[in-house]
Parts: structure tokens; C-alpha cells; sequence
């Protein structure tokens, strides 16, 4: 599903600040609730920009035309009725609802541990050192993962590519080849649903990238995906992004201790 909301906040921190998309984006999200209505010559004079720019726009961020922006933002109100579940934990103390959270986030660390494949772990990190081209993806807080193991993993020296900017993940992947080595991080498991709504993804299953999917869903199952690392997970507040954070953190270190143990030999 296009989450409009997420995509201007992707635009607003991967554009310039002085950028007609930095600026097209901000100005939508701070007034959404009152742009249903607003043609696209009204909302490129707020902008200080023109049609076009407004159209190049709704490219970028992966909508065929400005129709398409207007119908997103049609569903905002919808939207945000729903997202505001996302706050829910299981709340031991009411009154102490910090410390009910903090110790919701502990009894999803245990479950890590108890039920985590590090042997799955070990095999992504084995591959890190097969593929030269490696990308790491995620969508709205698992990208910082993608951010934090890009980070992680040079100090290491091994570089790796990620992108804040969704179209810029899509283009990657679209063209990805058999050279290529993709770790996806997606709680839900919907990433390529998310991103790739109406594509087929790889035509070419014998030449596509080799994929990595670190999630908490147990059910998915997608074909050109070769590997899983699952965890449980409670689907709540206190859920997400602990137990990703955690997996980046060991991914990395067994790749530190591999490179050590394979320099020694």
C-alpha cells in the first residue's frame, strides 16, 4: 500500500532544502488536511514553483500524475485515523506506562533469543563476503537499520548501498542481476508489496539478485527470496525496531569475527 505520509517524509530528508521537491513536500505535509480541493495551479503558486515542477513531482515520488497525489491525499484523513493504534503495547501499569514499555521491549528481546536462527545469521554473513555488490532496504523505521549496517559493517571495510529515497530503492532493485546481493528488512514481511504494488518484480528468476528477508512474519513466502531470518514478535508498539536493531548488531559483529578468524587462517 502507498503510504503518502511516509513518502514526503522520505522527500524531505533526501532533497536539498532549497529543492522544488523538498519544498512541494513540505508544504503538503504540514497543510494535507486542506489541499483535497486545491488544483495543481493553486498548489504550485503556494510552492512558488510551476505545473511541471508540481508534475515531475508526483513522478518522483512513484504516482503517474498529480490525480494520483490528489486521490492519496484524499486518504489521508482515513489513514490517520487508523495510525493512531500504532501506540498500543500490551500496558501492564497504566500509570506507569514508561516502565510497562520498557519492560514490553525486554519480553520481545527474550523471545530474540530464545527463538533466533543464528545459524541463518552466519549464512547472509558467509554471502556478505561472496557478493562484492551488496544493498540494504527498508521501509520508514527498518531503513534505519539499512542505515545503521551500512555504518557498521565499513568499519569492517566491507561498503554496502542504501537509500533513504524509495524510488532510488525501486530502481535499484528493478535492475538488479545475479551479481547483486539485497537485504531486506521488513517487520510485516510486505516490503515488495509495499514498493512493487503492480510489478513483476523479476522476470528473470535464474539472473535475479540473491535476497535476504529479515522479518517477523512467519507466513511469507516469496519466490525469489532465498533466505529468511524470522523472529517473533508481538506486532505492537514495543515490537519495532528492537529486535531488527539487535539482528543488524549481529550481523555485523559476526562479520567482524569472521574476517578476523579468516585473516588468521
Amino acid at each position: 500500500m502507498f503510504n503518502l505520509m511516509i513518502i514526503l517524509l522520505s522527500t524531505i530528508n533526501s532533497e536539498p532544502i532549497d529543492s522544488n521537491n523538498y519544498r512541494i513536500a513540505h508544504y503538503i505535509l504540514e497543510n494535507i488536511e486542506s489541499l483535497e480541493d486545491v488544483s495543481i495551479t493553486e498548489l504550485s503558486k503556494v510552492c512558488y514553483v510551476s505545473n511541471s515542477s508540481i508534475s515531475r513531482f508526483c513522478r518522483d515520488i512513484g504516482l503517474k500524475d498529480y490525480n494520483e497525489l490528489k486521490s492519496q491525499i484524499a486518504k489521508y484523513g482515513a489513514a490517520r485515523e487508523y495510525a493512531k493504534n500504532k501506540f498500543y503495547f500490551k500496558d501492564e501499569n497504566p500509570e506507569h506506562y514508561m516502565s510497562s514499555y520498557i519492560h514490553a521491549v525486554i519480553s520481545e528481546l527474550n523471545m530474540l533469543e530464545k527463538n533466533l536462527n543464528q545459524k541463518m545469521i552466519h549464512q547472509l554473513v558467509l554471502d556478505l563476503f561472496q557478493y562484492e555488490k551488496v544493498a540494504a532496504f527498508g521501509y520508514t523505521k527498518s531503513q534505519n537499520e539499512a542505515l545503521t549496517l551500512q555504518f557498521d559493517l565499513q568499519t569492517s571495510k566491507k561498503i554496502i548501498h542504501t537509500s533513504m529515497r524509495y524510488a532510488n530503492q525501486i530502481e535499484y532493485i528493478t535492475h538488479a542481476n545475479k551479481d547483486n546481493m539485497i537485504i531486506i528488512y521488513s517487520e510485516s514481511g510486505t516490503y515488495f508489496q509495499r514498493m512493487f504494488p503492480r510489478k513483476n518484480i523479476f522476470k528473470d528468476l535464474k539472473n535475479k539478485p540473491k535476497i535476504y528477508m529479515i522479518t517477523s512474519n512467519k507466513d511469507v513466502n516469496l519466490p525469489y527470496v532465498d533466505g529468511y531470518i524470522f523472529y517473533n514478535s508481538n506486532n505492537d508498539y514495543a515490537s519495532h525496531p528492537y529486535p531488527l536493531s539487535v539482528i543488524t548488531s549481529l550481523i555485523c559483529l559476526d562479520y567482524a569475527k569472521t574476517k578476523e578468524k579468516l585473516g588468521n587462517e
